[in-house]
């Protein structure tokens, strides 16, 4: 009997084949797409572009963790080496290395104080860029006209608002810009509002809060997003989350801090009862204060009056007269004086003008010749024989004609 083997067909694969073939098996497997790693971090760094690069490590056993830009600029904290932390994310083949890896999502500390460890680190860090200084933090208006609130549509806060300012100052509007306050999304929602909000030019003031809740409840008011969102508004902005004595992000970076919403209006607008009673007390003041002016006044009169007896009124009534006449008689010496001194300078002008004028030379045997045409004759070239000419005398005119020229030795 024969036996006959058959060899199995060789089949050569690419590198990439290989690696491209693993991807696909990785990425279709559903319990791969969303996974929570725990382990301890080691060669953490960032980049320039905002990526976050690490390793998990647990004995001998590593896994590497890329976080990129958009969910990196999301987390609450950013991991040192040597802590214990919990990645959420997609398991992935990097195919120019050919290893796994976690597409991470989310990094959240181990341990209990693992979201007060976020806030202290973000606090810290947003305490060194000045966001928490006072020199940024802008005045409430005193009488504001509207008012901003962005929290939930559907929560006690807003009501307690309305609520509030009907009691205390009716005379302001309301505008709510609806938004998600607890959740993941809530971070982002919050801070849309404050951008889309800044873009009106009515809004007077702004207030962003909740009612009170656990520290996970209240925290997408300790985002970093929202904190810079609050930075950034032009419009003075009030933090008004529902707790009393802890401090959240957004309590320190707004411009006024609330220790809950219904709290907010209180320091917004002011009482309109306390209003009414210091008007009250104005009018008060001013009728007292103009009675009081009348009062002396006429006070005054009464005394001025007694002052001076009825005989001693008249003789002062008389004193007045005499003090008319007698300026009544200087203002009429002083119109007369300067009268007959401005008739004297006329007549002297006037003398002086009739000397100068051509009629006093006539008068003294002098005449005038003209040319019909009325050029006054100064040369005898200015005419000729048979030329008639006018004579002007002082008194009467001569039409004469011109006979003979005779030289000025004739001439008288």
């Amino acid at each position: 009997m024969q036996l006959e083997f058959s060899m199995p067909t060789k089949v050569i694969r690419s590198v990439s084949e290989i690696t491209h073939l693993l991807k696909r098996l990785i990425e279709q497997q559903p319990d791969f797409q969303n996974v929570w790693i725990q382990g301890e971090v080691s060669n953490f760094s960032k980049s320039g572009a905002g990526h976050v690069y690490f390793t998990l490590k647990e004995d001998n056993h590593q896994i590497s963790v890329a976080i990129f830009r958009s969910n990196a600029s999301l987390l609450k904290f950013l991991p040192k080496d040597g802590e214990e932390v919990i990645v959420q994310g997609q398991l992935n083949l990097y195919s120019a290395r050919g290893q796994y890896q976690i597409v991470g999502r989310n990094v959240e500390p181990v341990g209990i104080g693992a979201l007060q460890r976020a806030f202290e680190e973000l606090k810290q860090r947003l305490t060194d860029e000045g966001l928490f200084d006072n020199i940024h933090k802008k005045p409430l208006p005193r009488f504001p006209k509207k008012i901003g609130v962005i929290t939930s549509a559907t929560g006690a806060a807003f009501q307690d608002i309305c609520e509030q300012l009907r009691k205390r100052y009716p005379l302001a509007e309301v505008l709510l810009h609806p938004t998600l306050v607890q959740g993941d999304s809530a971070a982002q929602g919050i801070a849309y509002a404050l951008q889309t909000m800044n873009q009106r030019d009515d809004i007077d003031v702004l207030i962003v809060g909740r009612g009170g809740g656990s520290i996970e409840d209240l925290w997408a008011f300790n985002e970093e997003l929202v904190a810079r969102a609050i930075f950034a508004s032009t419009t003075p902005v009030v933090s008004a989350v529902g707790h009393e004595t802890d401090y959240t992000i957004s309590d320190m970076v707004a411009d006024h801090r609330a220790p809950t919403p219904s709290a907010a209006i209180e320091h917004i607008v002011p009482d309109q009862d306390e209003l009414f009673a210091q008007l009250n007390g104005l009018d008060a003041w001013l009728h007292t204060t103009i009675q009081n002016q009348l009062n002396a006044h006429k006070t005054r009169i009464q005394e001025l009056g007694t002052q001076l007896a009825p005989e001693q009124r008249k003789g002062k009534i008389n004193q007045l007269y005499q003090i008319v006449d007698n300026l009544d008689t200087a203002c009429r010496n002083a119109a007369r004086q300067s009268l007959t001194t401005g008739e004297n300078r006329l007549h002297t002008l006037a003398q002086r003008l009739n000397a100068l004028s051509p009629l006093a030379t006539l008068k003294r045997g002098y005449s005038i010749s003209r040319k019909i045409e009325g050029e006054v004759l100064t040369d005898t070239e200015q005419v000729s024989v048979g030329d008639r000419i006018e004579v002007q005398l002082a008194h009467g005119h001569l039409a004469c004609r011109v006979e003979e020229f005779l030289d000025e030795d004739h001439q008288k």
